[in-house]
């Protein structure tokens, strides 16, 4: 699975990109939002960022995350444009390509992205299957036997081996890779 952040300088497009994506199986968009900034900040816990080559301030956001290792793709422009070639970071994407060119980008190769699910203990995956059933902090407490604050550091340390911001992506990411004790909410479930 790859967390992708999507940097667009119209809102609406940036949504409706990451909507797109989210139809992928193997890419869970975790933001969309407006501003390379932005876009830097919430990519730092996702493996790639699909970013606007006009927003103020992208060459340099580009090259701080290539560094860090985030996969950079540039929404428009050529590959062999001038300016480009001064430091060659990221992969371009024509704005008039189809999406399967984003995509192609952002995974140009899929079997090559590690495996996170392995990594989770079993109180970890045991933790994330009781979220996505739907239960708060507090019940999954309840329920475990185990204080609000250690479920919340449980989750932040499931965030982290997982590459994600937040719980809904990390309920994503398990539910499309089928991580065993991770489904979602049925009456029988609980």
């Amino acid at each position: 699975m790859l967390s992708v952040v999507v940097a667009h300088r119209e809102a609406i497009a940036a949504e409706g990109i990451a909507g797109a994506l989210a139809r992928h199986p193997q890419i869970i968009p975790t933001a969309a939002v407006s501003t390379a900034e932005e876009g830097e900040d919430r990519a730092r816990g996702a493996n790639a960022i699909a970013l606007d080559r006009r927003l103020p301030g992208a060459r340099e956001v580009a090259g701080r995350l290539c560094r860090a290792g985030v996969r950079v793709v540039f929404l428009g422009g050529e590959s062999h444009d001038a300016e480009d070639d001064l430091e060659n970071e990221g992969v371009h994407v024509p704005v008039d390509g189809h999406l399967s060119s984003l995509v192609a980008a952002l995974l140009p190769q899929s079997s090559s992205l590690p495996r996170k699910r392995s990594r989770l203990t079993g109180r970890e995956r045991q933790i994330l299957g009781l979220v996505a059933r739907g239960l708060s902090a507090r019940q999954v407490g309840r329920h475990l036997g185990i204080s609000i604050k250690t479920v919340e550091n449980h989750k932040t340390r499931i965030f982290a081996k997982l590459g994600v911001p937040n719980q809904t992506a990390a309920v994503s990411m398990a539910l499309a890779e089928d991580m065993p004790g991770v489904r979602t909410w049925s009456p029988s479930s609980i």
